[in-house]
């Protein structure tokens, strides 16, 4: 097949410029990390929320599934933040979707993850070849010089982009609206920062950063079409994290890859009601009642923690409606359940033909 290639290919010694996005908390197995790098791409495991030994454990499974194509770390750097609900109202509204669960009325304190650092750390003695932040990338900037590994920082603002640059990171993700993961917003306005769509938000990163810094495109992208196009305007490579949850060897309970099938963008809501900080989560029963409730929340950090055992239910039980699922605005895009090597395979050739259509349109030169 023929290669596309671009500075993020020089960069993480790909052959592709796709990267998987750092999906903490289950979508990211192992297997799917080495899936996608082993097909050419660079598969990023998301390592936040868990502890030294399981990093250390995941980094070498996905090595061992990668046949010695280089993996990534993904990590979240985002400190706590306090409720601005109370803990007796929360366990109030989900007391009913607990009873349907058969779980108790409130529930028990789950173990506390090991912190950012030390698990950035674990992945990097175990071989990650490169660390991508959520959140101001600071904090571990120093480690990975230390180890020779580049950096790159997700942001959804031009002035984060601004805030990584400085900082001295490598590259930067642009993370659309249209994105299905948290947000990665930081800097003195973060709290009052609108979300901007990544066709809008790329070009102006780029010109912003003087076009000197790689800028990787994420949000509202599952196809060749979207890769193209965010390459016309900028983009060096992108990080796709919904295109790649129905593949066979992502860690998504059966009910969530049923449920993008044929998913509208009107299908999904963004708000900070389920983990305490905005994300973009497929609408139903659960996620509808959190953020109509006008309760606040727990925090970033706690708010997660409250309904951990209720997504572990409603997995376990098939439940679609009570299992708080996240997704893009494009996962109708996204394909049947398949191995991931054909879904990097098929973006590829989806987006020669289009960047080959773009190229017809424009006329001879």
């Amino acid at each position: 097949m023929t290669v596309i290639r671009t500075v993020l290919c020089e960069l993480l010694s790909v052959r592709y410029p796709i990267m998987l996005a750092g999906m903490a908390g289950g979508p990211n197995t192992p297997e799917l990390v080495g899936a996608v790098s082993r097909a050419g791409a660079f598969g990023v495991l998301g390592v936040t929320g868990t502890t030294v030994g399981a990093v250390e454990a995941a980094t070498a499974e996905a090595q061992s599934h990668a046949n010695g194509a280089p993996i990534g770390v993904n990590v979240q750097l985002a400190p706590t933040t306090p409720a601005t609900g109370t803990f007796e109202r929360m366990v109030e509204v989900l007391a009913p979707f607990r009873a349907e669960l058969g779980l108790p009325r409130e529930p028990a304190r789950p173990p506390v993850p090991d912190p950012p650092h030390d698990l950035v750390e674990a992945a990097l003695a175990g071989g990650a070849r490169a660390v991508t932040t959520w959140h101001d990338p600071t904090p571990i900037l120093a480690m990975c010089r230390a180890a020779a590994v580049p950096v790159i920082a997700m942001t959804t603002t031009v002035e984060g982009g601004r805030l990584a640059r400085d900082a001295g990171v490598d590259a930067v993700i642009a993370q659309g609206a249209e994105s299905g993961g948290h947000r990665s917003t930081f800097g003195r306005d973060a709290a009052m920062a609108a979300e901007t769509g990544t066709l809008a938000l790329v070009p102006q990163m780029r010109d912003a950063l003087d076009g000197k810094l790689p800028i990787i495109a994420s949000g509202g992208i599952a196809d060749g079409r979207g890769i193209a196009a965010a390459m016309l305007v900028g983009a060096v490579g992108v990080s796709l994290g919904t295109v790649f949850l129905p593949a066979l060897e992502s860690g998504v309970a059966p009910i969530h890859r049923e449920a993008l099938r044929g998913l509208q963008p009107e299908d999904t809501i963004v708000t900070d009601a389920v983990t305490g900080r905005p994300a973009r989560w497929i609408r139903n029963r659960i996620v509808d009642a959190l953020a109509t409730a006008d309760v606040g929340t727990l925090g970033w950090g706690d708010q997660g923690a409250h309904l951990a055992d209720i997504r572990r239910a409603a997995a376990e039980q098939g439940r679609a409606d009570l299992l708080p699922m996240l997704a893009g605005q494009a996962a109708g895009l996204a394909p049947a359940p398949c191995p991931a090597d054909l879904i990097v395979a098929d973006l590829v050739a989806g987006t020669h033909a289009a960047l080959a259509m773009a190229r017809g349109a424009a006329g001879p030169a």
